[in-house]
């Protein structure tokens, strides 16, 4: 079956497939639905090597950022296991992200500067604080 034909059984089926250019792919049900941004059946950026498959884990590659301003942390909703994790303080102060109790994570970052650490592996919730500013407190949620 060619693509165009694969791409016309899906959507008669009431399934749309998007293809997005990181190599992932999401399915939609829905009756009646359509999509008018359908990709060229010439294009595509998936693999057609038997056995590849698209990574799991897309999001560890995106960059997280937590940003320090007027004493209190910015911080994403999550991240993923081992991401890289860039911290940036716009205020005039040294500040710290220091997993409470230590061990998981300490960064030292300078006025106006950023730093960065690498998030736990293993899924959660872990609490940190400025070692330098005892009010400023946060929660890093791996997933």
């Amino acid at each position: 079956m060619s693509t165009k034909q694969g791409l016309f059984a899906i959507a008669a089926a009431g399934l749309i497939v998007s293809l997005t250019g990181c190599g992932t792919s999401a399915t939609t049900a829905g009756a009646g639905a359509s999509d008018t941004s359908s990709p060229s059946p010439t294009t595509s950026s998936m693999s057609t090597s038997p056995g590849a498959a698209p990574s799991e884990n897309a999001s560890a590659a995106e960059p997280v950022l937590v940003t320090i301003k007027d004493f209190k942390y910015t911080i994403p909703s999550s991240v993923a296991p081992g991401s890289k994790v860039t911290v940036k303080n716009e205020d005039a102060q040294n500040h710290t992200v220091t997993s409470a109790p230590r061990g998981a994570f300490d960064v030292n970052v300078p006025a106006g500067g950023t730093a960065t650490f690498t998030a736990p592996t293993k899924p959660g919730s872990y609490k940190f604080i400025c070692t330098f500013h005892a009010d400023m407190l946060g929660a890093l949620v791996v997933k």
